[in-house]
């Protein structure tokens, strides 16, 4: 297969081709267009992304490499839940937003690890055996990993901690706040029907997901911040970071108060 056709042919008449994938597409660019201060912060969380990981890119610390590969994940979980919150796929960017965290710290667990490699053996060797699996996941709970982060930045994993909880009540688990955001009903003399979305670009909705995603990765800068501290300090990114916080309370202030998700 040529994967490399300028342009591509339509999406078939098909429910997924053009009642999903092209509807998703559309949902995105029509939510940029019509958000426009939105979409632009969001290029500039994600250049912030570029520039840390170009900062880090030759870091020579072995203790910091594996953090480095996290970076680029939780920066692709960043990517996806704007995808998915932009086409109005709003429930199932939460568990993108949570796992972005998760990244942040393990990546953060692993290069505090005052035995240096022992944390990052246990993680590489997780499928080895049922015994090494079990003593990954007592390891990298997330009780355990997010202690690491209270232990070093006590305001930003309390604030990441809220978000983490946020994204399960809205979807990252099946709860029911998540599950029951996009139903509709609609009803009359004889019946009710319920309407369950799959693409709802609600304009509430898929801010209040979207400023999630953005909040989530600020933290993830500042614990990444921990890893690499004299870098960003060479870098003056602690005042791009702080810059970012203030971009985002204003572009995001019109929807205050109305969020849904």
């Amino acid at each position: 297969m040529d994967i490399t056709i300028a342009e591509p042919p339509d999406w078939a008449a098909d429910s997924l081709s053009s009642g999903y994938f092209k509807n998703a597409e559309y949902n995105d660019r029509a939510t940029a267009a019509n958000f426009p201060d939105v979409f632009d912060f969001l290029r500039q969380v994600h250049a912030c992304f570029e520039n840390i990981e170009a900062i880090t890119g030759n870091d020579s610390g072995a203790t910091r490499l594996l953090p480095r590969f996290l970076l680029v994940r939780a920066h692709s979980s960043f990517l996806a839940a704007c995808r998915l919150a932009l086409s109005g796929q709003i429930t199932e960017a939460q568990a993108l937003n949570r796992t972005a965290i998760e990244q942040a710290w393990y990546a953060l667990h692993i290069a505090k690890d005052p035995d240096q490699w022992s944390r990052a053996e246990v993680w590489l060797r997780r499928n080895d055996s049922d015994a090494a699996r079990s003593a990954c996941r007592n390891e990298f709970r997330v009780a355990n990993v997010r202690q690491t982060h209270e232990s070093l930045d006590a305001a930003t994993a309390r604030d990441l901690d809220s978000l983490y909880d946020r994204t399960i009540d809205f979807g990252a688990h099946p709860n029911q706040m998540g599950v029951l955001t996009l139903i509709r009903h609609v009803e009359d003399a004889e019946k009710i029907v319920f309407n369950v979305g799959i693409l709802a670009p609600e304009p509430r909705g898929v801010m209040a997901t979207t400023r999630v995603a953005a909040a989530v990765a600020i933290g993830v800068f500042r614990v990444f911040g921990l890893i690499y501290p004299e870098r960003f300090a060479i870098m003056g990114l602690e005042g791009e970071i702080a810059k970012l916080v203030g971009v985002l309370n204003a572009v995001f202030k019109p929807f205050a108060g109305r969020e849904t998700a």
